[in-house]
């Protein structure tokens, strides 16, 4: 299924991404390390296994971490999907009362109240769901966002492009976007911007897919925008393989 757009607001600071229309069913082959353990914020008792000293649900150990997943993350029923990965329940029982009750502020206001990143935890993520299929993603290492977004950006052109194709016509195959170009876009994703795939101009030998100011601006992501609004565009050459980005208006890239 194509996505219609994919929209994306970075917060460089905290390292937190507020998303939607990215996939993570990719995640065993782009973050390599599969977490060892994780705590799950708001699950049901029926789901993993009951931690005392915290009062939430965990599962314990890379396999069954990997299977609970694969089984949840991007399905369209898992939108309450939220945890934080741990890696010693050694350090994990010497949480406070205060850094519990800061896990729950996090599971239920979608933000931090001090670092997201405990040091007992050592978490590399929080995962948050939200209503309408949002995410927000606290990642300890950015790259691996800028991973997936290339992974998401790369598979909704291919399906786009071979959407209207023939039978006995070839699929095209589009190769991933490069790491040089995701960078160059980081000082628009820092302002909330949206990839749209329903007003992409795929042509015989390239695909244009523009990007629009949206900042936060939620309510509008599904709306047709103007050339206003438009920032940037993502061009793919079909017969070079070779993508490009072209700016619109000048960003002043905000102090890392």
């Amino acid at each position: 299924m194509i996505s219609d757009y994919i929209y994306v607001h970075l917060d460089g600071v905290t390292n937190s991404v507020l998303c939607k229309g990215i996939t993570f069913k990719n995640y065993d082959e782009i973050i390599k390390k599969i977490p060892e353990n994780i705590l799950l914020l708001n699950a049901s008792k029926d789901i993993g296994e009951f931690e005392p000293h915290t009062g939430f649900q965990m599962i314990r150990g890379v396999e069954k971490v990997r299977t609970y997943l694969e089984n949840n993350i991007d399905k369209q029923s898992s939108q309450t999907l939220k945890w934080i990965d741990f890696e010693s329940m050694e350090l994990l029982r010497q949480l406070t009362p205060v850094e519990i009750s800061e896990l729950l502020y996090v599971a239920h206001a979608h933000t931090h109240l001090h670092s997201p990143f405990y040091y007992k935890l050592q978490n590399n993520y929080i995962y948050l769901s939200m209503i309408d299929y949002f995410k927000k993603i606290y990642f300890r290492y950015l790259e691996q966002f800028y991973d997936f977004l290339s992974d998401s950006l790369t598979k909704s052109l291919e399906l786009k492009c071979n959407e209207k194709k023939k039978f006995f016509q070839k699929e095209t195959k589009i190769q991933p976007i490069p790491k040089e170009l995701i960078e160059q876009l980081i000082p628009l994703l820092r302002e909330g911007i949206l990839f749209s795939f329903t007003q992409i101009e795929v042509q015989q030998q390239t695909c244009a897919i523009p990007i629009f100011l949206v900042e936060d601006r939620l309510r509008d992501l599904n709306k047709l925008f103007s050339k206003k609004d438009l920032i940037g565009t993502i061009y793919y050459d079909k017969n070079q393989n070779q993508w490009s980005f072209k700016e619109e208006i000048f960003l002043e890239p905000l102090d890392e």
